[in-house]
């Protein structure tokens, strides 16, 4: 078992999430940062889509009552082994309270947690409504129950980490680079230069549901109101107050606002690590770039796997 000492500011349970739901009206959720999540099971010698914790700005305070394996990936942990397996004592508490470099980190467990499943994931979605853990926040008291790994890797036991060049580096002012939105002609010249030339700031008021930036108003021409209709990860909606927001995991399934642009698939852990207070600006691809990307991507995550193989 695990027990909450602390739980930290936002920290929930995370998968992969729950695709296939959103006609329903449910947002497909699931961990920002994929793959942070996916590298931490895989580490482990998990399922990629195995249970984990995400934990945003400060990080909870654990105590395991059996011995195991964690691994800790996203954002730095103060004091903390990163990238790379971690052996836990049995009655151990660990301190995973200060978060650096970025906004989320993702704690893996070797063997997953056994937590309640609603439409087939575990994955948190506070809006919901819905009881227990998958409906909100970690509190302090809450215990959960780690699964037994069916067999351990060896590898656990050398020392060795994951190269942090497998994802998308982290600059100041961060780079979210992003194809044309399906309304990107309702905006002027004047304001697609605004839109891509001015660094933006983010704002406090950011969250699960999007990444709320806030600078010179990129405002659209005259025009037709735009029917609700289906967004996406990464869609950079453009309200009546030119401030853009790019949707995040825990999205609207439908929205009414003109989009601008899409941040691409691959900068998607740029999304996950971006503070309040902290700067971005944005880098017009094309469409055949950003498919190489993520194909690029997914073939490190492909090497990953062999390589972790080869050790095993």
């Amino acid at each position: 078992m695990i027990e909450v000492l602390k739980p930290g500011i936002f920290t929930t349970l995370q998968d992969l999430g729950r695709p296939g739901w959103q006609s329903q009206g449910v947002p497909e959720g699931g961990a920002i940062d994929r793959m942070a999540l996916r590298v931490a099971n895989l580490i482990l010698g998990n399922r990629e889509d195995a249970v984990g914790l995400e934990c945003t700005l400060r990080g909870p305070v654990l105590r395991f009552s059996e011995p195991g394996w964690i691994a800790v990936t996203g954002a730095r942990v103060a004091g903390f082994p990163w990238l790379r397996p971690r052996a836990v004592a049995g009655g151990e508490v660990l301190d995973l309270e200060e978060i650096l470099g970025g906004a989320r980190m993702y704690v893996g467990f070797a063997g997953g947690l056994e937590v309640p499943r609603v439409l087939d994931s575990a994955s948190a979605l506070v809006s919901s409504g819905w009881e227990g853990m998958a409906g909100r926040v970690l509190r302090a008291g809450d215990v959960i129950e780690l699964r037994t790994p069916e067999m351990l890797p060896s590898r656990l036991q050398r020392s060795w980490s994951v190269s942090a060049r497998l994802f998308p580096p982290m600059t100041n002012p961060a780079v979210l680079r992003a194809i044309p939105g399906p309304q990107a002609e309702w905006f002027s010249p004047h304001a697609h230069r605004i839109w891509q030339e001015q660094v933006f700031e983010v704002s406090l008021r950011s969250n699960r549901m999007g990444l709320r930036l806030q600078g010179t108003p990129v405002l659209r021409t005259a025009g037709p109101e735009l029917v609700s209709e289906a967004v996406a990860f990464g869609s950079v909606q453009v309200p009546a107050d030119g401030q853009p927001i790019v949707l995040s995991a825990d999205r609207q399934t439908l929205g009414g606002y003109p989009k601008i642009a899409n941040v691409i698939s691959a900068d998607r852990s740029v999304v996950a690590q971006l503070r309040p207070g902290g700067h971005v600006r944005f880098v017009l691809v094309s469409p055949e770039s950003a498919h190489d990307l993520v194909v690029r991507q997914e073939s490190a995550l492909a090497s990953l796997r062999a390589g972790l193989a080869a050790i095993a």
